[in-house]
Parts: structure tokens; sequence; C-alpha cells
């Protein structure tokens, strides 16, 4: 986590300004724009901060803002060139990871899934070009393809973080299996997504979503422990509680929706899972997660 650089509130203005005219079209899917978008403009700067290489942060600064003018044009390979710099910085992104891996050897579990949140985005920016060019893989419906890239910045992204953050400062079997959980569940959905999509092993997904929930539990717990630890300032205990039980409430969500084909009286809807689901983890558990960790000193952080 670096110093947050004073130009980074320029993102979040350009992700309101978003908020505003994507409302204003109307369109079904605004708000899993909306919520995909916050990641990239708010959540990731808000962690990653500024970049030692001048140039990797003025790609960084100004990929974002490209990306979200993709969105108001219509798909196509117009609205893709505008995707493109922010697949190619996220790329970058984990070839740092792959060049550290490379030099210091494999990371440990904690320290992999912490730069797994590097690397996943990287995964959902590729499906978000392809979601902007109108391209339709192995025939997925593009709002598959839409919500596949949002489960990557989000999941993909603030899940492993925390879990990581979460197994250095506490280490314990439940903190390290919320990371081999989270390491295994984040794919396992997209794979089972797929292979729902093709008419064949069934259970992958409610497999891989079990996987990924319980995970979420334990980094849920994770965070209410840390928000219940007296010595902390009110509204650093606050934001993690607020975290945790909002990815508790979204992942409870999840596992409904997960398991649908086998108790279909347990899942909302696709419109619901993206306005409640989605929303509990954009806000909730990510923004309020974040918040909080920046809060708390580097020393724990570090310990």
């Amino acid at each position: 986590m670096n110093k947050l650089d004073p130009k980074t509130w320029i993102k979040p203005l350009v992700w309101l300004a978003m908020v505003a005219m994507l409302k204003e079209r109307a369109v079904e899917t605004s708000w899993v724009v909306i919520l995909l978008l916050f990641s990239p403009l708010v959540l990731m700067p808000l962690w990653f901060g500024e970049s030692a290489k001048l140039w990797r942060q003025k790609c960084d600064d100004a990929a974002p803002i490209v990306l979200a003018g993709s969105f108001l044009r219509e798909p196509g390979w117009e609205a893709a060139l505008f995707a493109l710099p922010w697949l190619v910085v996220r790329l970058l992104a984990a070839w740092d990871v792959a060049m550290e891996w490379r030099k210091n050897g494999l990371p440990t579990l904690t320290e992999g899934c912490i730069h797994s949140a590097t690397v996943f985005p990287a995964i959902g920016a590729a499906w978000l070009v392809a979601n902007r060019a109108y391209w339709t893989p192995w025939n997925f419906d593009p709002l598959i393809v839409l919500l596949t890239a949002s489960h990557f910045h989000h999941a993909g992204f603030t899940l492993p973080l925390m879990a990581g953050l979460n197994a250095k400062t506490r280490p314990g079997c439940w903190t390290r299996f919320s990371c081999v959980a989270i390491l295994l569940g984040v794919p396992l959905v997209a794979v089972g997504i797929t292979c729902t999509h093709f008419g064949v092993l069934h259970f992958v997904e409610p497999f891989g979503v079990t996987v990924l929930v319980l995970g979420a539990v334990g980094v849920a717990v994770s965070q209410i422990r840390l928000g219940l630890e007296k010595e902390r300032g009110a509204w650093v205990r606050l934001g993690f509680v607020v975290s945790g039980v909002s990815l508790l409430a979204a992942m409870l969500l999840a596992l409904g929706f997960g398991l649908r084909y086998v108790f279909p009286y347990l899942a909302l809807t696709m419109p619901q899972m993206w306005a409640i689901h989605g929303t509990l983890n954009a806000f909730g558990f990510g923004l309020c997660g974040i918040l909080a960790w920046r809060s708390r000193s580097k020393s724990a952080i570090s310990a």
C-alpha cells in the first residue's frame, strides 16, 4: 500500500460523473457498469496508490479514465480500443508479480494471496475488452461477459487482498484456509459458470461457489474480529465491522444463487443479485474494508 496522491481524487470524480451519465441512459445493466468501474476508478487507486515509475503512474492514471469513456460508446471496435489501455495496465501489473516470483522464488500462501489481487483483475480486463468489442466468447451472452469482468474486478481483487492481509495480521489455520479457499474459489466459480453454459459438469458451479463462500466467511469473521478490538479508533473499527457484515450478507446471497439448480427458491434473480450482492461487495465490503486497512498502522500490516 502506497501513499495516496492528491490526483487520485480525479478518478472518483470521473466515477461520479459516470454514475450521472449512465443512470440518465436508464439501461438495465447501468448499475453493473457503475459497480464495475468503481474498482478501477476508486478501490484500486485507494489501495495501490502511486507507482514508483513515472511512466507507469501516468498509464495507471489515464487508463481507468479512458476505460470509463468506452461505456459512453456503443459496443464495437472503437469502445474496445478505449478499454484496451486498461488491459495493458493490468497485464503489466501481473507481469511485475511474475518477475517478483522469478526473482525471489514462489511466495508464501499469504503473500501469494495478496499478489493474486493484482493478477486476477487482468483476467477481468480481458473479459471487459471482449464485452466492449461485443465479442461473445464461446457464445456467452454479453451480460455474462460483463458480469465475468465484474467478478474478477471485485471478488478477484478485494477478496484475496483482504484474505491475505488478515492471514498476515493473524496467522492461523482459519485465515490460511480462507486464503486457499479464495485462491481456488475465484477461478472455480468462473469455470463452473462455463461448465453450466456448455451443459456439462453442473456440480462445478455450486462446488466453486461453496468453496468461495467458505473462504469469504473466514474473511468476514476476521474483519469483524478486527473491528471488535478496542485499541483501534472508532471509525476504523466501524469500517472493519461494516466490511465483514456486508461480505457475510453478500456471500450468503451468492451461495443461494450458486445452488439455484438444487434449491431454486433460495436464489435471487440476476438483476436482484447485481443490485444487492454487487452493491454490498463494492461499497460495504470493498470500500469500507480498504479504508479500514489503510487507516490501520503499517506496522500491523507488515507484521
